[in-house]
């Protein structure tokens, strides 16, 4: 996996000083080693959290999605790991083939059949691995259940802060997009003040500042990151039970009841306050 692919918040430092099997005061061969390379790093085979992926599996659907994927309509990765992430949520999470195909996008013809395989199965890993991640509590679990955000740069001409800001709205508009698959459920979201402080930091990541002409800090847009990881497990603890009940139940509306000196809709031709509405009136 390349450097420029790794996701610099779930990496493990190779040696720490609360590595008890790393004396604060060794001074061995291996500590002066160069380090090893990314492709030969034991810990990128570990789960990036109890359960998930390892960030080597991470990184070869990211690979496969940028060279893959995107190019072809589907979802850009960032995007797809906040689109995957409001579907965790949603109280009436959309059938599989109606978000995959938003997900993927339209170019996959019959004549892609392999191609089409792989990314289908690498969206449905995904899947998994984004719905586990958001059922983990960020207190007891920290950065392993941040975004998976590409926040280094692409090339020479990119840098740092371009690249979080290009990454940070790309994961905002893929979780807007499953917002729209559930427009019941986001009214319900927006009708609900507590749960809409939790949807904010979604929003927010697509913006390019807290107010015109005044850009995040990168410490800012990381407490957003941190923020939305807190608001999508709040948000999924909250639908969790609605969704095994079946999904939110949406009142039926009755219709108005006529006024005193309509006529009766029962169609015997006297007025409603001396027909059917007599117990009303």
């Amino acid at each position: 996996m390349s450097q420029a692919r790794r996701n610099v918040h779930h990496l493990p430092h190779p040696m720490t000083a609360a590595n008890p099997m790393i004396p604060a005061d060794s001074a061995t061969a291996a500590d002066t080693r160069p380090p090893e390379p990314a492709e030969h790093d034991p810990a990128l085979d570990l789960p990036s959290f109890p359960g998930g992926l390892s960030r080597r599996e991470i990184g070869a659907a990211r690979d496969f999605w940028h060279a893959q994927v995107t190019p072809r309509g589907g979802l850009a990765f960032d995007a797809l790991d906040g689109f995957l992430t409001v579907l965790a949520l949603l109280p009436h999470p959309p059938s599989p083939q109606r978000w995959s195909a938003v997900a993927l996008g339209p170019a996959f013809t019959p004549q892609d059949a392999e191609s089409r395989d792989q990314a289908t199965g690498w969206l449905y890993r995904l899947g998994t691995q984004v719905a586990q991640r958001v059922r983990l509590d960020p207190a007891q679990h920290k950065a392993a259940v941040l975004p998976e955000f590409d926040i280094l740069p692409q090339d020479d001409a990119d840098n740092d802060e371009a690249a979080e800001q290009r990454t940070a709205k790309s994961w905002s508009a893929g979780a807007a997009a499953a917002l729209a698959l559930d427009p019941t459920g986001l009214q319900d979201i927006i009708d609900h003040e507590s749960l809409r402080d939790e949807l904010a930091p979604f929003v927010l990541l697509g913006k390019d500042g807290p107010e015109d002409g005044v850009p995040y800090t990168r410490t800012q847009r990381l407490r957003l990151m941190r923020a939305a990881t807190f608001g999508a497990h709040r948000l999924w603890k909250h639908y969790q039970p609605i969704r095994e009940r079946g999904g939110l139940r949406v009142p039926a509306r009755a219709a108005p009841l006529p006024g005193r000196n309509d006529p009766c809709p029962c169609g015997s031709g006297r007025k409603f306050k001396l027909c059917h509405g007599a117990a009303v009136h």
